[in-house]
């Protein structure tokens, strides 16, 4: 057996016009969307009466995708917090960027705070956490 590539990560959201948006200005393009329901759903979450949006987004000639999934019959959640979560799991998405400065003023159109500040990391990276809709943390880093 061998592992070829990672082929998408996946993220539940609540708002997905405002996640959309984020991923958009972030430099991602929507390549497909959604709506699913029915019984190859409902075994694969192993749940029932599932009904879901999902949306498809990937950079630009980029082999990963992110995968936006929106359930419509899901009971609300909350991630209040705005700083940078220290749970187990999942934490954040890397992105490799060009301009920092400039990417970061774009994502003032949206609903996302910078963590902290831009810092330089050695002589080899300018970086930086985004808290972006729904509690979604990404790195942004510009290689020097």
């Amino acid at each position: 057996m061998k592992l070829e590539k990672m082929d998408h990560v996946g993220i539940v959201i609540e708002d997905l016009e405002e996640v959309k948006h984020f991923f958009k200005t972030l430099g991602l393009e929507l390549i497909g969307e959604q709506n699913v329901n029915g019984e190859w759903i409902n075994n694969i979450y192993g749940v029932d009466a599932v009904e879901a949006t999902i949306a498809m987004m990937k950079i630009h000639n980029g082999e990963t995708a992110i995968e936006l999934i929106k359930f419509h019959n899901q009971v609300e959640t909350s991630n209040e917090t705005k700083y940078f979560p220290k749970n187990i799991g999942a934490s954040h998405f890397a992105f490799a960027i060009q301009n920092i400065e400039q990417v970061v003023e774009n994502l003032k159109s949206t609903s996302s705070n910078i963590i902290g500040e831009i810092i330089q990391y050695e002589d080899l990276y300018k970086l930086c956490y985004i808290k972006g809709p729904e509690g979604i943390f990404v790195e942004l880093a510009e290689k020097l």
